[in-house]
Protein backbone atom coordinates (compact mmCIF):
# COMPACT_ATOMS: atom_id res chain seq x y z
CA UNK A 1 0.00 0.00 0.00
CA UNK A 2 1.40 3.41 -0.92
CA UNK A 3 2.01 6.01 1.76
CA UNK A 4 -0.49 8.84 2.12
CA UNK A 5 -0.73 11.70 4.57
CA UNK A 6 -4.43 10.91 4.99
CA UNK A 7 -3.92 7.33 6.19
CA UNK A 8 -5.43 6.61 9.61
CA UNK A 9 -3.18 6.48 12.62
CA UNK A 10 -3.73 4.62 15.85
CA UNK A 11 -3.30 6.79 18.89
CA UNK A 12 -3.52 5.90 22.54
CA UNK A 13 -3.23 7.84 25.74
CA UNK A 14 -3.78 7.33 29.44
CA UNK A 15 -7.21 8.52 30.45
CA UNK A 16 -8.00 10.92 33.25
CA UNK A 17 -5.89 13.39 35.20
CA UNK A 18 -2.61 11.99 36.42
CA UNK A 19 -1.76 11.81 40.11
CA UNK A 20 1.83 11.59 41.37
CA UNK A 21 1.31 7.84 41.67
CA UNK A 22 0.15 7.63 38.05
CA UNK A 23 3.18 9.62 36.94
CA UNK A 24 5.30 6.77 38.25
CA UNK A 25 3.08 4.07 36.77
CA UNK A 26 0.85 4.60 33.75
CA UNK A 27 -0.52 1.91 31.46
CA UNK A 28 1.99 0.44 29.03
CA UNK A 29 1.57 0.93 25.30
CA UNK A 30 0.07 -2.53 24.92
CA UNK A 31 -2.51 -1.82 27.64
CA UNK A 32 -3.91 1.29 25.95
CA UNK A 33 -6.90 1.10 23.61
CA UNK A 34 -6.23 2.78 20.24
CA UNK A 35 -8.15 5.79 19.02
CA UNK A 36 -8.27 6.22 15.24
CA UNK A 37 -8.98 9.09 12.88
CA UNK A 38 -6.48 11.78 13.96
CA UNK A 39 -6.62 13.42 10.53
CA UNK A 40 -10.44 13.29 10.51
CA UNK A 41 -10.88 15.40 13.64
CA UNK A 42 -10.79 19.20 13.63
CA UNK A 43 -7.45 20.73 14.68
CA UNK A 44 -8.98 22.07 17.89
CA UNK A 45 -9.74 18.54 19.06
CA UNK A 46 -6.23 17.31 18.27
CA UNK A 47 -4.81 20.35 20.06
CA UNK A 48 -6.88 19.47 23.11
CA UNK A 49 -5.44 15.95 23.20
CA UNK A 50 -1.84 17.15 22.95
CA UNK A 51 -2.30 19.92 25.52
CA UNK A 52 -4.18 17.65 27.91
CA UNK A 53 -1.43 15.03 27.78
CA UNK A 54 1.20 17.64 28.67
CA UNK A 55 -0.81 19.44 31.35
CA UNK A 56 -1.85 16.30 33.21
CA UNK A 57 1.79 15.31 33.79
CA UNK A 58 2.85 18.91 34.50
CA UNK A 59 0.19 19.23 37.23
CA UNK A 60 1.18 15.91 38.78
CA UNK A 61 4.88 16.73 38.61
CA UNK A 62 4.29 20.00 40.50
CA UNK A 63 3.31 17.94 43.56
CA UNK A 64 6.60 16.02 43.56
CA UNK A 65 10.14 16.88 44.67
CA UNK A 66 12.24 18.30 41.79
CA UNK A 67 14.29 15.12 41.40
CA UNK A 68 11.09 13.12 40.77
CA UNK A 69 9.38 15.48 38.33
CA UNK A 70 8.89 14.41 34.73
CA UNK A 71 8.31 18.03 33.63
CA UNK A 72 10.00 20.74 35.66
CA UNK A 73 7.84 23.65 34.44
CA UNK A 74 6.01 25.07 31.44
CA UNK A 75 8.18 27.52 29.53
CA UNK A 76 5.34 30.07 29.41
CA UNK A 77 4.38 29.91 33.10
CA UNK A 78 5.91 33.31 33.93
CA UNK A 79 9.07 31.87 35.46
CA UNK A 80 11.27 33.24 32.66
CA UNK A 81 11.94 36.84 31.66
CA UNK A 82 11.20 37.43 27.97
CA UNK A 83 11.84 40.51 25.83
CA UNK A 84 11.83 41.36 22.15
CA UNK A 85 15.26 41.87 20.61
CA UNK A 86 15.32 45.47 19.44
CA UNK A 87 11.72 45.50 18.27
CA UNK A 88 12.38 42.72 15.75
CA UNK A 89 10.55 39.43 15.40
CA UNK A 90 13.15 37.85 17.70
CA UNK A 91 12.94 37.37 21.44
CA UNK A 92 15.44 36.68 24.20
CA UNK A 93 14.63 34.74 27.35
CA UNK A 94 16.32 34.52 30.73
CA UNK A 95 15.47 31.18 32.31
CA UNK A 96 17.95 30.04 34.96
CA UNK A 97 15.81 26.95 35.63
CA UNK A 98 17.00 25.31 32.42
CA UNK A 99 20.65 25.69 33.44
CA UNK A 100 20.30 22.42 35.36
CA UNK A 101 19.73 20.52 32.08
CA UNK A 102 22.55 18.05 31.22
CA UNK A 103 24.92 19.37 28.57
CA UNK A 104 24.92 18.07 24.99
CA UNK A 105 27.33 15.37 23.88
CA UNK A 106 30.66 16.68 22.59
CA UNK A 107 32.68 15.30 19.72
CA UNK A 108 29.90 15.12 17.12
CA UNK A 109 31.57 14.89 13.71
CA UNK A 110 29.21 13.21 11.26
CA UNK A 111 25.59 14.04 10.53
CA UNK A 112 25.04 10.39 9.61
CA UNK A 113 26.46 8.79 12.75
CA UNK A 114 25.23 5.22 13.31
CA UNK A 115 22.85 4.48 16.16
CA UNK A 116 24.74 3.30 19.25
CA UNK A 117 22.68 0.87 21.36
CA UNK A 118 25.15 1.18 24.23
CA UNK A 119 24.63 4.93 24.57
CA UNK A 120 21.57 6.67 25.94
CA UNK A 121 18.47 6.37 23.79
CA UNK A 122 14.77 6.82 24.44
CA UNK A 123 14.16 3.07 24.43
CA UNK A 124 15.96 2.96 27.78
CA UNK A 125 13.31 5.07 29.49
CA UNK A 126 11.84 2.90 32.25
CA UNK A 127 9.15 5.19 33.66
CA UNK A 128 6.04 4.72 31.52
CA UNK A 129 4.72 8.03 32.80
CA UNK A 130 7.16 9.78 30.47
CA UNK A 131 5.26 8.38 27.46
CA UNK A 132 2.31 10.71 27.01
CA UNK A 133 0.82 9.30 23.78
CA UNK A 134 1.38 6.34 21.51
CA UNK A 135 1.00 7.03 17.79
CA UNK A 136 0.94 4.65 14.86
CA UNK A 137 1.80 7.09 12.09
CA UNK A 138 2.33 6.66 8.40
CA UNK A 139 6.08 6.17 8.79
CA UNK A 140 6.03 3.85 11.80
CA UNK A 141 5.43 3.70 15.53
CA UNK A 142 6.13 6.80 17.63
CA UNK A 143 5.63 7.98 21.20
CA UNK A 144 5.11 11.52 22.47
CA UNK A 145 7.42 11.91 25.46
CA UNK A 146 7.77 14.49 28.18
CA UNK A 147 10.52 17.10 27.85
CA UNK A 148 11.81 17.79 31.34
CA UNK A 149 13.21 21.24 30.55
CA UNK A 150 10.85 22.98 28.06
CA UNK A 151 11.93 25.92 25.90
CA UNK A 152 8.51 26.55 24.35
CA UNK A 153 4.90 26.26 25.46
CA UNK A 154 3.77 22.60 25.87
CA UNK A 155 7.19 21.47 24.67
CA UNK A 156 7.24 17.68 24.08
CA UNK A 157 9.21 15.15 22.03
CA UNK A 158 8.05 12.92 19.18
CA UNK A 159 10.28 9.82 19.33
CA UNK A 160 10.50 6.90 16.91
CA UNK A 161 10.06 3.56 18.68
CA UNK A 162 12.50 1.94 16.28
CA UNK A 163 16.10 2.21 17.43
CA UNK A 164 17.27 4.42 14.55
CA UNK A 165 19.69 7.38 14.50
CA UNK A 166 18.88 11.08 14.49
CA UNK A 167 18.54 11.23 10.70
CA UNK A 168 15.51 12.60 8.88
CA UNK A 169 13.97 10.24 6.31
CA UNK A 170 11.03 10.44 3.95
CA UNK A 171 9.00 8.24 6.29
CA UNK A 172 9.69 10.54 9.23
CA UNK A 173 8.73 13.58 7.15
CA UNK A 174 5.39 11.96 6.31
CA UNK A 175 4.77 11.07 9.96
CA UNK A 176 5.49 14.60 11.16
CA UNK A 177 3.17 16.03 8.52
CA UNK A 178 0.41 13.61 9.51
CA UNK A 179 0.70 14.73 13.14
CA UNK A 180 1.25 18.48 12.72
CA UNK A 181 -0.91 19.47 9.75
CA UNK A 182 -4.31 18.72 11.39
CA UNK A 183 -3.37 20.80 14.47
CA UNK A 184 -2.06 24.22 15.41
CA UNK A 185 1.14 22.76 16.89
CA UNK A 186 4.55 23.03 15.24
CA UNK A 187 7.61 20.79 15.33
CA UNK A 188 11.32 21.33 14.87
CA UNK A 189 14.21 18.96 14.18
CA UNK A 190 17.92 19.26 14.95
CA UNK A 191 20.20 16.97 13.00
CA UNK A 192 23.23 15.41 14.60
CA UNK A 193 25.98 18.10 14.67
CA UNK A 194 23.21 20.76 14.74
CA UNK A 195 22.26 20.79 18.46
CA UNK A 196 20.74 17.31 18.81
CA UNK A 197 21.80 15.73 22.10
CA UNK A 198 20.47 12.15 21.66
CA UNK A 199 21.30 10.08 18.58
CA UNK A 200 17.88 8.41 18.46
CA UNK A 201 15.32 9.86 16.07
CA UNK A 202 13.21 12.56 17.70
CA UNK A 203 11.79 15.98 16.97
CA UNK A 204 10.35 18.66 19.23
CA UNK A 205 6.62 19.43 19.38
CA UNK A 206 5.61 22.91 20.56
CA UNK A 207 2.27 24.64 21.15
CA UNK A 208 3.33 27.84 19.45
CA UNK A 209 3.81 29.39 16.04
CA UNK A 210 7.43 30.47 16.62
CA UNK A 211 8.58 34.02 15.87
CA UNK A 212 10.24 33.24 12.53
CA UNK A 213 6.98 31.74 11.23
CA UNK A 214 5.23 35.06 11.86
CA UNK A 215 7.49 36.81 9.34
CA UNK A 216 6.00 37.43 5.88
CA UNK A 217 7.33 35.18 3.14
CA UNK A 218 8.79 36.22 -0.19
CA UNK A 219 10.12 34.21 -3.19
CA UNK A 220 13.78 33.18 -3.15
CA UNK A 221 15.95 34.44 -5.97
CA UNK A 222 16.97 30.95 -7.14
CA UNK A 223 15.22 27.73 -7.99
CA UNK A 224 15.78 24.62 -5.91
CA UNK A 225 15.46 21.47 -8.04
CA UNK A 226 13.23 23.38 -10.45
CA UNK A 227 10.97 24.91 -7.78
CA UNK A 228 11.24 28.39 -6.33
CA UNK A 229 11.04 28.22 -2.52
CA UNK A 230 10.09 31.05 -0.21
CA UNK A 231 12.12 32.78 2.49
CA UNK A 232 11.22 34.87 5.55
CA UNK A 233 11.39 38.49 4.43
CA UNK A 234 14.21 40.24 6.24
CA UNK A 235 15.77 37.10 7.68
CA UNK A 236 19.54 37.79 7.61
CA UNK A 237 20.69 34.20 7.05
CA UNK A 238 19.93 31.33 4.66
CA UNK A 239 16.45 29.87 5.06
CA UNK A 240 14.39 27.93 2.51
CA UNK A 241 10.63 27.59 3.02
CA UNK A 242 8.51 25.03 1.16
CA UNK A 243 4.83 24.25 1.15
CA UNK A 244 3.87 20.72 2.16
CA UNK A 245 3.06 19.85 -1.45
CA UNK A 246 6.84 19.98 -2.06
CA UNK A 247 7.72 17.53 0.73
CA UNK A 248 9.49 15.25 -1.78
CA UNK A 249 11.76 18.14 -2.74
CA UNK A 250 12.51 18.73 0.95
CA UNK A 251 13.32 15.03 1.22
CA UNK A 252 15.78 15.33 -1.67
CA UNK A 253 17.38 18.43 -0.14
CA UNK A 254 17.91 16.66 3.19
CA UNK A 255 19.39 13.67 1.39
CA UNK A 256 21.87 16.00 -0.36
CA UNK A 257 22.85 17.63 2.95
CA UNK A 258 23.36 14.21 4.50
CA UNK A 259 25.58 13.24 1.55
CA UNK A 260 27.69 16.37 2.15
CA UNK A 261 27.79 15.90 5.93
CA UNK A 262 26.03 19.27 6.24
CA UNK A 263 24.22 19.81 9.57
CA UNK A 264 20.70 21.19 9.33
CA UNK A 265 17.69 22.36 11.32
CA UNK A 266 14.06 22.08 10.24
CA UNK A 267 10.78 23.67 11.31
CA UNK A 268 7.37 22.19 10.49
CA UNK A 269 4.24 24.33 10.72
CA UNK A 270 0.78 23.22 9.58
CA UNK A 271 1.41 25.01 6.26
CA UNK A 272 5.17 25.10 5.63
CA UNK A 273 8.53 23.39 6.07
CA UNK A 274 11.51 25.62 6.90
CA UNK A 275 15.02 24.39 6.09
CA UNK A 276 18.21 25.88 7.55
CA UNK A 277 21.41 24.35 6.17
CA UNK A 278 24.36 24.92 8.48
CA UNK A 279 28.05 25.54 7.71
CA UNK A 280 30.17 22.41 7.58
CA UNK A 281 32.31 23.82 10.39
CA UNK A 282 30.78 25.60 13.39
CA UNK A 283 32.10 29.20 13.45
CA UNK A 284 34.21 29.97 16.49
CA UNK A 285 32.87 33.53 16.67
CA UNK A 286 29.40 32.20 17.43
CA UNK A 287 30.35 31.59 21.05
CA UNK A 288 31.74 35.12 21.34
CA UNK A 289 28.26 36.42 20.56
CA UNK A 290 26.08 33.87 22.34
CA UNK A 291 26.99 31.33 25.04
CA UNK A 292 24.92 28.46 23.58
CA UNK A 293 24.98 26.54 20.32
CA UNK A 294 22.75 28.15 17.69
CA UNK A 295 20.27 25.39 16.86
CA UNK A 296 16.58 24.95 16.22
CA UNK A 297 15.23 27.19 19.02
CA UNK A 298 17.45 30.10 18.03
CA UNK A 299 16.69 29.79 14.31
CA UNK A 300 13.01 29.74 15.24
CA UNK A 301 13.63 33.19 16.76
CA UNK A 302 13.98 32.42 20.48
CA UNK A 303 17.29 32.86 22.31
CA UNK A 304 17.44 31.49 25.86
CA UNK A 305 20.26 32.32 28.27
CA UNK A 306 20.75 31.47 31.93
CA UNK A 307 22.77 34.40 33.32
CA UNK A 308 21.64 38.01 33.72
CA UNK A 309 24.82 39.41 32.15
CA UNK A 310 24.30 37.30 29.02
CA UNK A 311 20.68 38.44 28.84
CA UNK A 312 21.63 42.12 29.13
CA UNK A 313 24.41 41.84 26.53
CA UNK A 314 22.45 40.03 23.80
CA UNK A 315 21.13 42.52 21.23
CA UNK A 316 19.42 42.28 17.84
CA UNK A 317 22.66 42.93 15.92
CA UNK A 318 24.21 39.90 17.66
CA UNK A 319 21.27 37.74 16.62
CA UNK A 320 21.54 38.95 13.01
CA UNK A 321 25.22 38.02 12.85
CA UNK A 322 24.51 34.67 14.48
CA UNK A 323 21.99 33.88 11.74
CA UNK A 324 24.47 34.93 9.05
CA UNK A 325 27.38 32.82 10.29
CA UNK A 326 25.37 29.79 11.47
CA UNK A 327 23.46 29.17 8.22
CA UNK A 328 24.69 28.31 4.74
CA UNK A 329 23.31 27.67 1.24
CA UNK A 330 21.91 24.30 0.22
CA UNK A 331 24.32 22.11 -1.77
CA UNK A 332 25.13 23.76 -5.10
CA UNK A 333 23.87 20.81 -7.17
CA UNK A 334 20.37 21.54 -5.82
CA UNK A 335 20.56 25.29 -6.25
CA UNK A 336 21.71 25.02 -9.86
CA UNK A 337 19.26 22.29 -10.85
CA UNK A 338 16.62 23.70 -13.17
CA UNK A 339 18.79 26.59 -14.38
CA UNK A 340 22.54 27.01 -14.41
CA UNK A 341 22.10 30.31 -12.61
CA UNK A 342 18.71 31.82 -11.91
CA UNK A 343 19.54 35.50 -11.90
CA UNK A 344 16.02 36.82 -12.44
CA UNK A 345 15.02 37.79 -8.93
CA UNK A 346 11.37 37.20 -8.10
CA UNK A 347 10.51 35.67 -11.48
CA UNK A 348 8.79 32.28 -11.44
CA UNK A 349 9.43 30.30 -14.61
CA UNK A 350 6.42 29.29 -16.66
CA UNK A 351 8.45 27.26 -19.17
CA UNK A 352 7.12 23.68 -18.95
CA UNK A 353 10.55 22.16 -19.57
CA UNK A 354 11.80 23.89 -16.43
CA UNK A 355 8.72 23.48 -14.26
CA UNK A 356 8.39 19.79 -15.06
CA UNK A 357 11.99 18.72 -14.65
CA UNK A 358 12.60 15.68 -12.50
CA UNK A 359 12.68 16.27 -8.74
CA UNK A 360 15.53 14.41 -7.10
CA UNK A 361 14.64 11.14 -5.42
CA UNK A 362 13.68 11.14 -1.76
CA UNK A 363 15.76 10.21 1.22
CA UNK A 364 16.80 6.62 1.54
CA UNK A 365 15.78 4.89 4.80
CA UNK A 366 19.08 5.60 6.61
CA UNK A 367 22.39 7.24 5.83
CA UNK A 368 24.53 5.93 8.69
CA UNK A 369 28.27 5.90 8.21
CA UNK A 370 28.42 2.12 8.35
CA UNK A 371 26.28 1.87 5.20
CA UNK A 372 26.70 5.19 3.33
CA UNK A 373 29.04 5.48 0.35
CA UNK A 374 32.34 7.27 0.90
CA UNK A 375 31.23 10.35 -1.05
CA UNK A 376 28.74 11.14 1.76
CA UNK A 377 31.60 12.46 3.87
CA UNK A 378 33.51 15.70 3.60
CA UNK A 379 37.24 15.13 3.82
Amino acid sequence: MSLSLTTDLAMTRPEGALTPEKVRRTPSTDERAPTRGWHLRPPAQNDLILRGAFLSVLEASAQLPPDQRLIMYDAEDGGAISEQLGGSFLRKRLDARRNTKPKKADGQQFVCTPFDPTGFHFGKIKNPGERLLHLELIGGSYDVLTNKFPLFSKHMLLVCNQLVPQQMTGAHLSSIGQLIRPSSFCAYFNSWCASASVNHFHCHIIDELPPVAAMPLEPCGRLISGVRPLRPKGFPGHCYVFEWCHVELVSAAIWAMQEDNQPHNLLFTPRHIYVWPKPLQRPARSFDLYPETVGGPELLGSFTVYLEEDFARLQSEHAAELFEINTAPLPARLRNYGRALDDIEGTISTVPQIRERRVLSGIRPSQSLDSAPNFCLVR
